[in-house]
């Protein structure tokens, strides 16, 4: 546990969430990147672009500890499946987006094993405990 009252995530947790937030944000950028020099323009593909720019956000916000970042993560891999998938049905492969699919998978498998998800809640419900006890007083 740290020291700090508000955050009872330890330092290899708090670690463990901004780089491994920071880690996925460079992998879907890759995968954006990819994906914009490789494919043609239609409506599949240019809904692609939005999956991605979302799983980024989903990355940012672990990145940034917020609790509800597990649950996105979950979302976000579901995200890079649907894409692998769309990526095969197309006679076509992506290992970058394969490589997505399974940072989640770990990532997910990580955070679990840590406790990370329980840790957030934690953090969240003092962080609303201090801001009602400070509601009336400023």
């Amino acid at each position: 546990m740290s020291n700090d009252p508000l955050n009872p995530l330890n330092e290899r947790q708090q670690n463990f969430c901004t780089y491994g937030g920071t880690f996925g944000i460079l992998i879907t950028v890759t995968c954006l990147i990819q994906h914009l020099v490789v494919t043609k323009s239609n409506w599949i593909t240019n809904s692609m672009v939005l999956l991605y720019a979302i799983i980024a956000v989903f990355f940012l916000l672990l990145a940034l500890q917020k609790s509800y970042s597990p649950y996105l993560i979950i979302a976000g891999g579901v995200f890079a499946l649907v894409m692998q998938y769309i990526w095969m049905r197309h006679l076509s492969f992506s290992l970058a987006v394969l490589l997505l699919f399974i940072y989640h998978v770990v990532i997910l498998v990580a955070l679990y094993t840590e406790q990370v998800p329980y840790r957030l809640k934690l953090k969240r419900k003092a962080e609303l405990e201090e801001e009602q006890k400070w509601a009336g007083k400023l």
